[in-house]
Formats: C-alpha cells, sequence, structure tokens
C-alpha cells in the first residue's frame, strides 16, 4: 500500500533588501494563524502597508525570527557574491522556506524495534522568496509596489488555500496545548536569476 503524499502548497515573496524580514515573517504568521490549533486570541502587525495576523505565542515568534533572520544573512551573501552580470538591474537573491506540520503516530511494535511514536507530516507550505536590491530611487519604487501587489496575492492564496483544503488535516488526539508539531527550515537556492528572470517578470528593470 502506497502512503498517500502530503498537499504542498507553493507561495511566492518578493522583498528589497530592507523588507525581507518583515515580509517573510508575516507570511509564516499568516500560515500559523490558519493552521496554529490552540486558542491564542490573534494580533496583527502592518507590513508594507496590510494588517497581517500575528500569533502571540513565544515559541512560534522565535522559531519566526530565527528564521527569517537566518534567510536574509544567507541571501545578503548570495547577493554579494561576484558572479552578479553586468546590467542585471541590480544585486538579487533568491531562497527558500519550508514550513511543515506534523502528525504523531504511534509505532507498532516488531522485531527490530520497540514501541514509539512517528512524527508524519501531513502538509507542506514552501515560500520561494526573490530579493531584489534596486540601485536607483525609480527601481526601489517599482520594486516596492511589486513587493506589495506580490504580498497581498500571496495572503489570499494562503487564505484560499487554507480553508480549501481541510479533509486531510489529522483528528486531534492529543490533550496537549499544540496537537501538532511543526518544523521551519531554510533552503537557499544558489542560483542567481540573471537579467530577463525575476526582473523581467516583475517589470522592475
Amino acid at each position: 500500500m502506497m502512503e498517500q503524499q502530503s498537499p504542498e502548497f507553493i507561495l511566492e515573496a518578493f522583498a528589497d533588501p530592507n523588507s525581507v524580514r518583515d515580509i517573510v515573517r508575516g507570511i509564516l504568521h499568516t500560515i500559523f494563524f490558519l493552521r496554529f490549533f490552540p486558542a491564542i486570541p490573534p494580533q496583527t502587525r502592518d507590513v508594507l502597508g496590510l494588517e497581517l495576523p500575528y500569533v502571540p505565542e513565544a515559541e512560534i515568534e522565535t522559531l519566526i525570527d530565527q528564521r527569517a533572520d537566518t534567510l536574509a544573512r544567507q541571501l545578503e551573501a548570495e547577493r554579494n557574491r561576484p558572479h552578479q552580470h553586468p546590467g542585471s538591474g541590480g544585486s538579487s537573491g533568491r531562497g527558500q522556506v519550508t514550513v511543515q506540520f506534523l502528525e504523531k503516530q504511534r509505532r507498532k511494535k516488531n522485531w527490530y524495534a520497540m514501541r514509539g511514536e512517528d512524527e508524519v507530516c501531513w502538509e507542506v507550505w514552501t515560500l520561494k522568496v526573490t530579493v531584489a536590491e534596486p540601485r536607483t530611487e525609480a527601481e526601489r519604487a517599482k520594486v516596492r509596489r511589486a513587493s506589495e501587489t506580490t504580498l497581498q496575492n500571496t495572503l489570499f492564496k494562503i487564505i484560499t488555500l487554507a480553508n480549501t483544503h481541510k479533509d486531510h488535516i489529522p483528528p486531534i488526539t492529543t490533550s496537549e496545548a499544540n496537537p501538532f508539531p511543526y518544523l521551519i527550515n531554510v533552503n537557499p537556492h544558489h542560483k542567481v536569476p540573471e537579467a530577463g528572470g525575476w526582473a523581467a517578470r516583475m517589470g522592475i528593470y
């Protein structure tokens, strides 16, 4: 019998170096707002003029902050590598953050292993992040508009996906505060898009 693959939802984010942390944090908090089941009163934070939900839970907040900082540092290092192409319209970098929601399942006892628990992934969110560093005021304004539009579209996509795809969510069978463990991983891409790639798609340069 083949194991059913957990659904994966792909999201996009576009930012300049100064806003990438806030945008990534805002998107990740939105995902957890819709998939974190303990009763915690939500709060909101302003990101690029949009009021985004914020989950005021210390462990989640700390982990999201750490991962957003890690991604931002890796993207900065990638942008500063000496492989940028002349005329590419400013340096750029790409990376991704993956959120996995897990379910604890009791492992069957057999001859080679004792009884215990396995953590099985039931949903994945992959956020692909593109960072552009504009060189002029005109480019900065275009990057800002592209960031705002992409963020708004991504938020609508998260809400639609979370509300549409619910049948795969496991039943809550524990009295623990958070019934489903989670992981947030940073996996940056090392290939930087050339001119005519992200820049052309976003209409920046």
